[in-house]
């Protein structure tokens, strides 16, 4: 994570999101991205992150920095800044918050994109009501 704190317009972050959705809907392997984050819905932020999910997990090792690199130079933002990740093998509750509160830039499979936000809803409502079922035990102790 990068130290320094970043303050822009909102029109110009517009065209940040803009000019990286623009880069990543160009890369064949990615199949849908989002932002998300304190860049998204704060006045200052230290990171843009980005998450993209993609339909080759064995891809180049050089893929990330090379797509990082290139949108850092399109936004005129240091390439330190760039906390993209590769969201396959993510947990659910880490997707569900992207899902919940980030901005999908495209998707290029819209039923797999839908499948996955489903699956990981019913899991966050599992997960709750196990963990309601858990406090009431211990608070009837």
């Amino acid at each position: 994570m990068f130290d320094k704190f970043f303050s822009l317009s909102e029109d110009i972050k517009k065209e940040i999101i803009e000019k990286i959705k623009n880069i990543l809907i160009q890369e064949e392997y990615i199949v849908f991205a989002y932002i998300f984050g304190s860049f998204l819905n704060d006045p200052s932020f230290r990171d843009i992150d980005i998450g993209i999910f993609v339909d080759n997990i064995n891809l180049d090792e050089d893929f990330e920095v090379k797509l990082i690199d290139k949108i850092s130079k399109s936004i005129n933002l240091p390439f330190e800044i760039i906390d993209l990740r590769i969201i396959n093998k993510a947990k659910h509750s880490f997707l569900n918050n992207i899902f919940r509160t980030g901005l999908l830039l495209f998707t290029k499979n819209e039923k797999l994109l839908t499948d996955l936000i489903e699956e990981t809803s019913l899991e966050a409502i599992a997960n709750e009501y196990i963990s309601q079922l858990s406090l009431k035990e211990l608070l009837s102790l």
